[in-house]
């Protein structure tokens, strides 16, 4: 799974810098109602690093799993 929210950030955003892939998942974070609201009680911090699988599953479930080409 993800660990790392860069590595999270590139599955969605594919074809992005990390950089620019970090910054639009930042975005969705922020933008897509209730998502910051339902992390913040896991201890999410917009400035950390790593994902604890929690965090990655209400993110999945507010964002859907990233498609991943194989």
């Amino acid at each position: 799974m993800y660990q790392f929210k860069q590595d999270l950030a590139m599955a969605y955003f594919d074809g992005c810098s990390k950089k620019t892939a970090s910054r639009l998942l930042a975005r969705e974070i922020n933008l897509t109602p209730g998502l910051l609201n339902a992390l913040r009680p896991t201890g999410y911090r917009p400035a950390q690093k790593r994902l604890s699988p929690r965090q990655l599953q209400i993110l999945f479930s507010y964002l859907g799993e990233p498609y991943v080409v194989s």
